[in-house]
């Protein structure tokens, strides 16, 4: 009796559930990987106005091309200068050298984006970023400013991401196999 209650009920309903799991946690992913607010810019002796649609916690990160696979370290010791538009005030940034729990997102056109360090935006607005360092920065490498994503956000969405599709992949198999007669 219980294994055909699980086969009538449970199982199309797991995969239901399974696959809706699944598509949110890839849709999680996608917005992880290609940020909303992301702004790109090289390396230079000009600040760059970077437009932070909300306040929380942002990375400056240092892109590297595709195929680039020795990378350099100096760019660590890059030291970064940001303050607000319109108040010209100061914003503390912290630089993390070798930050092991960093989240490294690439993207689908092989660039990798490495965090250098973050800093606290106290309210949405305009700012300005200026890499006091340029000659730190490789030519052909650029910097990004993106949101910060912590790793106790992403490890469980990966984990989510697997088990949703162990559901929808086991409750599908039995929902077929029931409704083909094989069980």
């Amino acid at each position: 009796m219980a294994p055909d209650i699980f086969l009538k009920f449970l199982a199309p309903i797991g995969t239901v559930a399974g696959f809706y799991l699944l598509i949110r946690c890839i849709m999680s992913l996608a917005r992880i990987i290609s940020p909303d607010v992301r702004e790109r810019f090289p390396a230079g002796t000009d600040a760059k106005r970077v437009t932070l649609p909300r306040a929380g916690r942002y990375l400056i990160s240092i892109v590297v091309p595709p195929f680039t696979f020795i990378t350099g370290t100096t760019h660590f010791s890059a030291r970064f200068a940001i303050r607000q538009s319109a108040s010209g005030a100061a914003i503390e940034y912290q630089g993390s050298r070798f930050a092991v729990m960093q989240v490294q997102r690439t993207d689908m056109s092989g660039r990798k984006s490495i965090p250098l360090g973050r800093f606290e935006c106290p309210a949405p607005g305009d700012y300005e970023v200026l890499c006091l360092d340029p000659d730190r920065i490789r030519p052909g490498f650029l910097l990004e400013v993106s949101p910060h994503i912590p790793a106790l956000t992403f490890v469980p969405l990966v984990l989510g991401t697997i088990l949703s599709f162990i559901m929808a992949g086991v409750g599908l198999i039995f929902t077929v196999l029931w409704v083909a007669g094989k069980i």
